[in-house]
């Protein structure tokens, strides 16, 4: 009895060892497709990101292309501003000689006048502010237009008065 009892014993687990055999079956079965299925995701997902690199690498190259626009842009910028300030120097200085013939022509009538002597006028420093601004010392001639219609003012002031 004892051998048939060990038989049916030994049959029982087998019987349970293939239960255990079908249910690790069905957990890999559904491990296996949630791997498929994490497989598919990953390579959407690696898809996107392949575009994602395209995208980006496009749009490095136009940041690329705006910075040199922006350098060729501030360049011409600067040359004509250079350009500009050095065509209104020949402009300036004509205002500064017509300021000059205008003092000197004030001055003139002054003294004719009576109301000055050429002592007096030669004490009178015209622009102390060029003395001390590197700006008007640079060319000698380059003032700026408040600085002129403060001068005209000034003189219009001395002739009416």
């Amino acid at each position: 009895m004892r051998t048939e009892e060990q038989v049916l014993e030994q049959g029982r687990q087998l019987h349970q060892r293939d239960e255990e055999i079908k249910a690790l079956r069905v957990q890999l079965a559904m491990k296996s497709s949630q791997l498929d299925a994490a497989l598919k995701e990953l390579a959407v997902r690696q898809s996107a990101m392949g575009m994602m690199e395209v995208d980006n690498k496009a749009l490095q190259q136009k940041l690329v292309e705006v910075a040199e626009h922006q350098e060729v842009v501030v360049a011409e910028r600067s040359t004509a501003s250079v350009e500009a300030y050095k065509m209104s120097l020949p402009c300036r200085k004509l205002r500064l000689e017509g300021i000059k013939r205008s003092w000197e022509g004030l001055a003139s009538t002054l003294i004719k006048g009576g109301k000055v002597t050429a002592a007096e006028l030669g004490e009178v420093d015209h622009f102390p502010c060029m003395a001390v601004d590197p700006t008007y010392r640079e060319k000698d001639f380059d003032l700026i237009d408040d600085l002129i219609h403060h001068v005209f003012s000034l003189l219009d002031g001395i002739s009416r008065g």
